[in-house]
């Protein structure tokens, strides 16, 4: 058997927990999409003037964000319909797709009110995305060629589907792809979703799913209605720290789980006092209250301070989508309402308090980076 070891290693499977294959899949299609990313990166940083300049890369890493927040949007059904902004840059020329993407960027950033009325329809169609992400407006844009025109659009935008994505793996793969240290340092560096559960589930989400287990053992409706509503409320008043966030995989994954646990609760509350009866929902009100407001983040870095607050909305979008399929509603997700609260400093110098008054705090957690001496072992 031993001798064998090395063909027939599946056999020992049974001892180790084997992964979800859902979370496998998502696991995959994210390390791709970042190896997408890295390519585009790769291709754009070759256009500039000066490629060398800080703050060249800074305006790189900026398109790069704005670039993934588009291509998710058309394939997640934010913007509206599919393969939206594709139809939109492929009606133009290569050496043109520049000034389409400052184009777009400027109407992503204005209201619908206050837009000019004879715009093109191929921009109007666009909705106002808030959240500041696109706002903005002097991030430097090369002049584009045919190579960056094909990755864009063919391979990633008619090749992949980008709402499949985990945002809590994706978000410290892109940023581990795109950021010129951890590139230097040898590669892509994150905390597995398995890891982030090591450290969040025993303390404070078991617990939560525990109360959420009694709750629902509750016999008399009206009781069990009445404290499913404050367990809700209970949830959406929970605040987390990361104090050292990165791209934010550890806020990221305890909003998910937050999130789910809540569409539970939604699921609950939505059958009638006459059990089995279900109640629709009411698109006019929101029923999710867990928001990512509620998460609060210190990192160093300012462009993984920009993909920890992009990858909490890709996270939100994702979960919106599941109280709609509960509810059999549809929810506005843009302009985006919510402000994931990820602080650009060193949290070894600043005040926490500046960022999160000490009262307000529930949980603290994260997974601090530890980078060795030289010369040490």
């Amino acid at each position: 058997m031993l001798e064998n070891l090395e063909k027939e290693y599946y056999r020992l499977e049974f001892i180790v927990e084997v992964e979800n294959e859902h979370l496998k899949r998502e696991m995959e299609i994210s390390i791709q999409a970042g190896e997408l990313v890295g390519k585009l990166y790769d291709e754009i940083l070759k256009l500039y003037i000066n490629p060398e300049n800080p703050e060249t890369l800074k305006s790189l890493n900026m398109l790069c964000v704005r670039l993934v927040f588009c291509l998710y949007a058309e394939d997640s059904g934010i913007f509206g319909k599919r393969m939206m902004f594709h139809d939109y840059l492929n009606k133009f020329e290569a050496e043109d797709m520049r000034r389409a993407l400052i184009d777009l960027f400027q109407v992503l950033d204005t209201k619908i009110e206050e837009r000019d009325p004879y715009m093109k329809e191929e921009l109007a169609q666009f909705p106002y995305v808030n959240g500041g992400l696109f706002a903005e407006e002097n991030i430097e844009i090369p002049n584009l060629n045919e190579v960056v025109k094909e990755l864009l659009l063919a391979k990633a935008s008619e090749d992949f589907d980008w709402s499949e994505i985990s945002p809590t793996i994706f978000g410290a793969v892109f940023e581990s792809t795109l950021n010129p240290e951890t590139r230097r340092s040898g590669g892509m560096h994150y905390t597995s979703i398995e890891n982030i559960h090591k450290v969040i589930d025993p303390l404070f989400l078991h617990e939560l799913k525990e109360e959420f287990q009694k709750i629902q053992a509750i016999s008399v409706v009206k009781t069990r209605r009445r404290k499913l509503e404050e367990y809700q409320e209970k949830l959406a008043k929970l605040v987390f720290l990361d104090p050292a966030c990165g791209s934010g995989n550890f806020l990221t994954e305890t909003y998910i789980s937050l999130r789910k646990i809540e569409n539970e609760v939604i699921e609950a509350l939505s059958t009638s006092k006459y059990e089995g009866q279900i109640l629709l929902g009411d698109e006019k009100h929101n029923p999710i209250q867990v928001s990512i407001g509620q998460f609060y983040g210190i990192e160093i870095n300012d462009f993984a301070t920009t993909v920890a607050k992009t990858a909490l909305w890709i996270a939100e979008s994702q979960m919106m989508k599941q109280t709609e399929e509960i509810l059999h509603i549809n929810l506005d997700f843009l302009p985006l309402k919510s402000y994931a609260n990820i602080t650009e400093a060193n949290a070894l110098r600043i005040d926490w308090n500046q960022v999160l008054p000490k009262e307000k705090v529930n949980y603290i957690m994260g997974n601090p980076p530890f980078v060795r001496k030289k010369g040490t072992k």
